[in-house]
């Protein structure tokens, strides 16, 4: 027998984008502080660009196929 997925409320589709906004926004925030850290001369902005923008990729694409996923 074949288990059926169910898609996601729109509560929960509003729910998922309002974080994934807030943290685009905190991660925006992230990487202007890392540029500013870099072009001061300080390797730790390269460190903190990496720490804020590979998590976010990861997740956008995660939550992309997640959603081409949903019936």
């Amino acid at each position: 027998m074949e288990r059926q997925r169910l898609g996601w409320t729109m509560e929960q589709r509003a729910g998922v984008k309002r974080y994934f906004t807030m943290g685009t926004v905190l991660v925006a925030l992230g990487v202007v502080l890392s540029i500013f850290l870099i072009a001061s001369g300080n390797a730790g902005g390269w460190a903190l660009l990496a720490i804020m923008v590979v998590p976010w990729i990861l997740t956008y694409v995660y939550l992309r196929s997640l959603g081409k996923n949903q019936p």
